[in-house]
């Protein structure tokens, strides 16, 4: 029996509910931001992993084998997120955050630095990824900032964050991050 016709036809007798073929938006989006995120790591020589319970706002931990002046083997912590908004056309990039999230990227105490990483792709999900037996293509771009020790917010549901054009993650930023840290820098 084909997907189509299985799917049509529910799990008659199985006691399961349909399940539609294709995941919601957001969800796609979510594994698009980690699926970008993993692809620098791999570039970059850096293990990623998912906590298992996320009550911080953590969604990746990223661990480097960089021996600094302070400290060895640093680990960030990334918050991801993704835009169905084409191409940055501003700078900074904004991006409307809840206050939860936002209140725990912006703890000074935390032992290992976090950042926010602004996956951008295009408003059409099929214009996402194109792929040839030569290249691998991801619309479009991702940015971060690092929001430790950014004021309170005044509002009541989310803060508006900026990130600036000039922090687009990529391997040479994972990087520099992870130097910075093990040399007991802010990033």
């Amino acid at each position: 029996m084909n997907f189509k016709k299985c799917y049509q036809q529910g799990s008659q007798g199985l006691g399961m509910p349909t399940v539609p073929p294709y995941a919601a938006i957001s969800h796609r989006q979510e594994a698009f931001s980690g699926v970008y995120i993993r692809a620098v790591c791999a570039v970059t020589g850096c293990a990623i992993e998912v906590p298992s319970i996320d009550h911080d706002k953590i969604d990746y931990s990223v661990r480097s084998r960089v021996v600094g002046s302070i400290r060895s083997k640093p680990q960030i912590d990334i918050q991801a997120k993704c835009q169905m908004s084409g191409v940055a056309s501003n700078d900074p990039v904004s991006y409307s955050l809840d206050l939860e999230t936002y209140d725990n990227l912006r703890d000074p105490m935390v032992s290992n630095p976090r950042i926010l990483v602004l996956v951008l792709v295009p408003s059409n999900v099929n214009e996402w990824m194109d792929q040839s037996e030569k290249t691998l293509v991801m619309s479009h771009c991702a940015y971060w900032v690092s929001l430790k020790g950014a004021p309170s917010s005044s509002n009541a549901t989310s803060q508006t964050v900026h990130f600036p054009r000039k922090n687009v993650f990529n391997p040479t930023a994972l990087q520099t991050m992870m130097s910075n840290t093990s040399n007991g820098l802010d990033l």
